[in-house]
């Protein structure tokens, strides 16, 4: 697979070492933290290995669930990718429709994760894999803690999360995922102390 001339078809752009490096990583299903400035083409490098995996019938999860810690980010990353995806299907066909929704507490659209590629806050999909989602009853819970396990992974600005609350409840969903689902982790900046958490998990 020529990654850097199907990144180029998605956004244009020539990929960096980075870009293609992460997305070889994912598609081979490596759990991957990413440290890099904002601004430096995080969001595409999280959604092109997704793209990549449906185009061309790879073993793959069939949904992306992309965590964000704030309302505001998942809308405009909402907008961002739905203008990939229309691109990205100028050129390749797919089989099925890349639905992109979004959930969050002001726009509750997909409460059981049912899009192609989900967006949503990190309290929504805490929640879903605590099995007490705030978007739907209680008998419902098992479908969005089932879709977490089904799905690849990418929780966004890491950096912003409270060290002592959501923080620690992602690194308790990784520990669950790791060797069932793909995570991709994304920061601008993280504490060292932080980052070795994380590279602790995915070493293991």
């Amino acid at each position: 697979m020529d990654i850097p001339h199907l990144f180029q078809t998605l956004t244009s752009f020539t990929p960096r070492a980075f870009q293609t490096q992460t997305i070889t990583r994912i598609l081979n299903q490596q759990n991957t933290l990413l440290r890099t400035p904002t601004g430096s083409g995080k969001t595409e490098t999280a959604i092109a290995p997704f793209l990549f995996a449906k185009t061309f019938n790879l073993d793959f999860p069939n949904k992306l669930i992309y965590v964000v810690p704030l309302r505001t980010l998942a809308n405009s990353l909402r907008q961002r990718t739905e203008d990939l995806v229309m691109r990205w299907l100028k050129v390749h066909e797919l089989p099925h429709k890349v639905v992109v929704t979004l959930q969050t507490g002001e726009n509750p659209e997909d409460p059981r994760f049912e899009g192609d590629i989900i967006f949503c806050t990190i309290d929504q999909m805490l929640s879903s894999f605590l099995n007490i989602p705030y978007s739907v009853g209680r008998g419902s819970a098992n479908i969005n803690a089932g879709a977490v396990f089904a799905s690849y992974l990418v929780f966004d600005e890491l950096h912003l999360l409270d060290p002592e609350r959501s923080f620690t409840t992602v690194l308790k969903v990784l520990q669950q995922v790791k060797g069932i689902s793909p995570f991709l982790l994304m920061t601008a900046t993280l504490t060292d102390e932080l980052a070795s958490q994380i590279k602790n998990i995915i070493d293991e």
